[in-house]
């Protein structure tokens, strides 16, 4: 079992910890590792449902796959 622990920072505090075993729980489990780990930066796309997966953010707007 690798049990993965990640916490959210805002500001200075913790305010979330996520956690899960990435051999089990699932087929996207390393996905989540392997972005968590690189400092994600997060955005709500509440009003964006287009944007998923595979998209790209350059700074300024999303630009969908080509």
């Amino acid at each position: 079992m690798a049990l993965r622990r990640f916490v959210l920072i805002a500001e200075g505090d913790v305010f979330m910890q996520i956690q899960f075993d990435d051999e089990i729980s699932s087929p996207k489990a390393p996905a989540w590792a392997a972005g968590l780990s690189s400092n994600p930066s997060v955005m709500d796309v509440t009003n964006q449902p287009e944007v998923i997966p595979g998209w790209v953010w350059d700074g300024n707007s999303f630009i969908p796959p080509q």
